[in-house]
């Protein structure tokens, strides 16, 4: 089998996981979320780690566009839909799924790596931006999904 079919079982498994741990009613409500925090980001990362020559998917053939495999920016989106649906509504697990999901996606990079699907010599330069982008993506999930649920009880009050 052709290693570039690795990204479409990738993919299946991450949109088999959404299906079955995610009911349909919050994928639709997280979708966005996915979208912003998942599949932008991944794209934005993807172009600088292309244009500095930093980090790179590889062996993707058919399933891309240019430096950009199909697969990976639905595939955070999915992730992310899935994260933000377990993630929980207490602050103090709030800080430590986080940080779980950091050592998770390090992990999950270097099984990419081994499998020869993704370039990422600099475990420093994964390390930051997993963080950052962890970091960055569940502050900004719960600040926006607070607004819009407080708009949500404003609009339906009056």
């Amino acid at each position: 089998m052709p290693i570039y079919y690795l990204h479409l079982i990738k993919l299946a498994i991450f949109l088999l996981a959404l299906v079955i741990f995610v009911p349909r009613t919050e994928i639709r409500r997280l979708t966005v979320y996915g979208i912003i925090f998942g599949s932008t980001y991944d794209v934005i990362g993807l172009t600088i780690g292309h244009l500095t020559n930093a980090f790179r998917w590889i062996n993707f053939a058919p399933f891309g566009y240019g430096h950009l495999p199909l697969d990976s920016p639905v595939s955070w989106c999915s992730f992310y839909i899935i994260y933000f649906y377990l993630l929980p509504k207490h602050k103090p697990l709030q800080y430590i799924f986080p940080v779980a999901g950091i050592v998770m996606s390090m992990i999950y990079s270097r099984v990419l790596v081994n499998l020869g699907m993704f370039i990422e010599p600099n475990f420093l330069l994964r390390l930051a931006n997993f963080t950052i982008w962890f970091s960055f993506a569940t502050w900004g999930y719960l600040k926006l999904n607070a607004y819009v649920e407080a708009r949500h009880k404003s609009i339906h009050k009056t």
